[in-house]
């Protein structure tokens, strides 16, 4: 990987980011050489100093393939007059990608298979996104794509030796929320055989349960988020450098990655200082929402192994998921706040945030009875707002917090609500957020990555860009949604 060594360790990279030659840090790492190491380090030591960013722009167009099309910012989307319902349809092409073969040097990794990706800035295949965006897929019949886009993250789990956060080099280092167990559910029932999944199912709970992402909480064991690198970012250089203050702060390199590996890149949520991100201690927290995904992974893993007669593998991972069902109920469940919430892996104690990752004890049917009715009031009282449901409590400035709202978020609140029987509260949060995303289409065109649900008719910000359009994973919720009746009266 030509580009990797260049952008990671070279100074033509570090002049080029720090120097914010362009906007957006993602611009520069989705570049392609034109030419050789050796050559392209002969060219910049040999431009005129001191160097400007003027030179250093003209000298990356002679050198590099920039991403084409660029990440595009709002002021491109233009109200088209189709549907939205025709625009859904139509956005399976324009968001199609094959990349079989790759230039030499480019950063994105070649899969054997097309793929969606997620819009805008986002041309790649994300892990946690590729879930959401299947749910639109199966919708409108495309079960051999979401097929095929599952088997993309099963190719990289086998030459990475885990599903990275994306088909990047640059993301290698992480993973994202582990779910492949809930996209072969969903292929399941689709009439798609899962046990061919079961290598890389078993190879995803042993990556979770290994190294440094578990660690202890009492005589159990928990699952955090830990990227492997300690070194900024390469998509968010200047970003990483700059919160650091020039300073090699490898701590908070470390927990800015796993932040990212999270997805939920990033929120107060995971800081000692809600509204301080140099605060950020992402390895230190225990996360209720991962903590959940592994009930799912263990009981399909169970559920595959029994179909396959080999009963005693399928009773040890049974009794596993039962186990991590009976930790959560306990230890996560916030009695004082009638919330599930993350803990403090230092202490084992409760941590502050409430976040809307407290709502998956219930999609996933984790709960109990009394837990769910009262984590069903909290969420109407505290979270829904008037396009849907807000991130966190917090208006930090971060993109996963309020007053944002996520479609994935949105889905998972709709099924946990839904999974008890509060089919009246499920219908109001599902056709509030269809609701948001059919006013803002008659305004932009386009269906965006995230919302302001606070006030519906004004951008969303926060983050370390600006919102994108497109967009995969809201696509795929808002096309799942409609098809269950919601917001169509």
């Amino acid at each position: 990987m030509l580009f990797v060594t260049l952008t990671t360790e070279g100074r033509v990279f570090e002049a080029v980011q720090l120097a914010r030659v362009f906007a957006d840090s993602k611009v520069f790492v989705d570049a392609v050489p034109r030419f050789d190491d050796a050559t392209i380090e002969d060219r910049f030591d040999a431009l005129p100093r001191p160097l400007y960013g003027d030179a250093l722009r003209r000298f990356v167009d002679e050198n590099f393939t920039l991403p084409s099309p660029s990440p595009s910012p709002l002021p491109s989307r233009r109200p088209s007059g189709v549907s939205i319902d025709q625009y859904l349809q139509d956005q399976w092409p324009v968001l199609l990608r094959t990349h079989t073969t790759v230039p030499n040097g480019s950063s994105l990794i070649a899969l054997p298979h097309p793929y969606v990706v997620p819009g805008g800035r986002f041309d790649e295949q994300f892990y946690w996104d590729t879930f959401f965006t299947g749910l639109g897929l199966l919708r409108h019949g495309h079960v051999d794509l979401f097929s095929a886009m599952v088997d993309n993250l099963v190719f990289l789990q086998d030459s990475i030796g885990h599903i990275p956060n994306g088909s990047r080099t640059y993301l290698a280092s992480r993973s994202q929320p582990p779910m492949l167990a809930a996209m072969v559910r969903a292929l399941m029932g689709a009439g798609v055989d899962g046990h061919r999944y079961l290598p890389a199912l078993l190879r995803e709970h042993a990556f979770w349960t290994s190294g440094e992402r578990v660690v202890a909480l009492g005589a159990s064991t928990v699952a955090r988020y830990f990227d492997d690198l300690d070194t900024p970012r390469p998509e968010s250089f200047a970003e990483d450098v700059h919160l650091a203050g020039g300073a090699r702060r490898s701590e908070l390199f470390r927990n800015l990655r796993s932040g990212a590996e999270s997805g939920w890149d990033f929120s107060s949520r995971w800081c000692g200082d809600p509204l301080d991100l140099a605060t950020i201690e992402t390895t230190d927290v225990i996360p209720v929402d991962l903590n959940v995904l592994f009930v799912e992974l263990e009981a399909l893993i169970a559920d595959l192994l029994h179909a396959a007669g080999e009963m005693t593998g399928a009773e040890e991972f049974r009794v596993a998921a039962a186990q991590r069902a009976a930790l959560v109920r306990e230890h996560f469940w916030d009695s004082d706040n009638a919330w599930f919430v993350d803990l403090d892996r230092r202490t084992g104690r409760h941590r502050p945030a409430l976040t809307l990752a407290g709502i998956l004890p219930l999609a996933a049917g984790v709960a109990d009875q009394k837990q769910a009715m009262a984590a069903a009031r909290t969420l109407r009282d505290r979270f829904l707002a008037p396009g849907g449901l807000r991130t966190t409590l917090v208006n930090s400035g971060q993109q996963w917090d309020a007053p944002n709202g996520w479609a994935p978020l949105q889905w998972w609140a709709v099924e946990g609500l839904r999974a008890y029987g509060l089919v009246a509260d499920a219908a109001e949060v599902a056709g509030r957020w269809v609701d948001t995303c059919r006013r803002r289409f008659l305004v932009d065109g386009a269906l965006l990555e995230k919302y302001d649900v606070e006030e519906i008719d004004r951008e969303p910000t926060g983050g370390e860009y600006e919102v994108q359009a497109g967009f995969g994973w809201t696509n795929g919720v808002l096309i799942d949604l409609l098809a269950r009746g919601y917001g169509r009266s």
